[in-house]
């Protein structure tokens, strides 16, 4: 089931979505201290099950590498996003 994509605030989605795995996109985002801090985020789906949502974030950020996504389970308090650095060689 997809849903909008419409800025909504995370407190907002924890209550249209209650106990559930969402698939975030964030529209708008900035780093601040190594922590993803996101100004415009939207839901791209939500699910019952935390797998079926990795299987949908991972179609999509294969599709496009771009997309700023996230899978969050709405039972956080808040979106605390921390940034990992990868250091080394990738392959494309």
């Amino acid at each position: 089931m997809t849903q909008s994509s419409s800025h909504q605030d995370w407190q907002s989605i924890r209550q249209q979505f209650p106990n559930k795995w969402v698939l975030l996109e964030a529209k708008s985002a900035h780093s601040n201290e190594n922590k993803r801090v996101i100004d415009d985020i939207g839901v791209v789906d939500s699910f019952g099950d935390g797998e079926e949502a990795m299987r949908k974030y991972l179609l999509l950020h294969k599709q496009d590498h771009n997309r700023e996504l996230y899978v969050v389970h709405t039972d956080k308090e808040s979106l605390d996003i921390t940034e990992k650095r990868w250091v080394g060689i990738r392959r494309m």
